[in-house]
């Protein structure tokens, strides 16, 4: 018991230099990521032709300066999931056992390779480069506290920093932390460092101007039960949109693997092929995070009922080729805009539904349950709070146990398969 309030006290210390350093690390890159992203749509028709080339410099810097990095949250679910003997030393599981810590130059070059995708048009997010940065500074944190023996709740504490500095949901960012390593275990010992740290990084994000995209969604009185029903098989259709997200990610990636030996003419071609694409539909409209679908939609500037489908498949070819930035922000897209299309079909309310829509599509892609119930919860709002964790229990029952992260371990999720052992 001593020993665990001492383990406790030391992380929680260490969890607020953590959040307070990851807070500024993603206000920072998030208002970067605002000013590129208006530099982009104004002057798209010259930048996105140079996507190709942008691939090549991403692809050079990894190899060059950092070849580990490229293998994005997998590395750190490695790390969190590898065993740690008292002098630090992370065991039993790939990269980690190889290396002993995360590569120098992690964060800065992860953050560097972001801003240049998201630039030059890639189809691609935002919460892979900062939560990466989040275990990395985890890490660092273990080593310089000479802590290395809490390496693994220190990592768990720098990803829920990154993930409530970036969005500003500190519950939200809490529990991804806690699950995205392996579903169905939840990392309880973590609970206190990793929520100090994320509301910590959650306020000094805001102290440095950063202001995430919300929108409150209000509902006067309840759904009714036809809606009801409506919903409940949107979200069974949403659970399906993550699968197959999740399933399509792997097999491009394995087929892009096997298919292209040289990387440079991979992503070079690849990329010059996905620019013309991308500038001949709807002006680059399916280029960067999708943050601009997401507030056309609540803010009642319209979308397309094809939407989804096509931001599904841009950022499935982008990610699978090596535009590595993340998938949470297009999944809350593609989510948002499958939800959208919903509401026309159904008669549901359309904020209401692309809300649902968003939170239960990203929870069946990663795999994860409480995650985007609450990250859905702060985004849009206490009021639809209980259709939106109605929609992503059905969605995480549906997905077939599919992530988007290849790493992550899949534990036993049936009291009747442990009953039965």
């Amino acid at each position: 018991m001593v020993l665990t309030m001492k383990k406790t006290i030391i992380c929680s210390l260490i969890a607020i230099v953590i959040g307070a350093v990851m807070g500024a690390v993603s206000g920072l890159f998030g208002r970067a990521l605002e000013f590129i992203s208006e530099i982009h749509e104004k002057y798209y028709l010259f930048l996105t032709p140079f996507l190709g080339a942008a691939g090549i410099a991403i692809i050079f810097l990894y190899k060059k300066f950092s070849p580990y990095s490229q293998q994005g949250l997998d590395l750190a679910i490695e790390y969190q999931m590898g065993e740690v003997d008292d002098k630090g030393v992370v065991k039993d599981f790939g990269h980690a056992r190889k290396i002993g810590k995360f590569p120098k130059g992690y964060a800065v070059l992860k953050i560097f390779n972001n801003l240049l995708m998201i630039l030059f048009g890639a189809s691609t997010g935002k919460e892979g480069t900062i939560a990466q940065c989040g275990a990395a500074i985890g890490d660092y944190a273990s080593r310089i506290f000479k802590s290395r023996k809490y390496s693994q709740l220190l990592l768990i504490s720098g990803v829920s920093a990154a993930l409530g500095g970036l969005f500003q949901t500190p519950l939200g960012g809490l529990f991804f932390a806690l699950e995205f390593a392996a579903t169905g275990v939840l990392f309880y010992e973590a609970v206190i460092p990793a929520l100090i740290s994320s509301y910590a990084a959650c306020a000094v994000s805001k102290l440095c101007g950063y202001s995430a995209f919300s929108f409150a969604v209000s509902l006067d009185g309840d759904l009714s039960s036809l809606q009801i029903f409506y919903l409940v098989i949107g979200a069974a259709v949403f659970g399906l949109i993550g699968r197959c997200f999740a399933e399509l990610l792997g097999r491009a990636r394995m087929l892009y693997g096997k298919k292209v030996k040289d990387p440079y003419i991979g992503i070079f071609v690849s990329g010059c092929i996905i620019a013309v694409v991308l500038m001949l539909l709807h002006g680059g409209r399916y280029s960067g995070t999708g943050e601009n679908i997401i507030t056309g939609i609540f803010s009642g500037e319209g979308f397309y009922i094809y939407d989804f489908a096509l931001k599904l498949i841009f950022t499935i070819i982008c990610v699978s080729i090596g535009y590595t930035g993340g998938e949470m922000t297009p999944l809350i897209a593609i989510g948002a805009s499958a939800g959208a299309a919903l509401s026309q079909i159904s008669g549901l309310p359309l904020d209401v539904s692309a809300a649902v829509g968003a939170a239960a599509v990203y929870g069946a892609a990663t795999n994860t349950l409480l995650a985007p119930i609450f990250i859905g919860i702060e985004m849009f709002g206490g009021s639809i709070a209980p259709y939106i964790a109605l929609s992503c229990v059905i969605a995480f029952a549906v997905n077939g146990n599919k992530s988007i992260y290849g790493a992550q371990r899949h534990v036993i999720r049936s009291l009747y398969s442990v009953l039965k052992k």
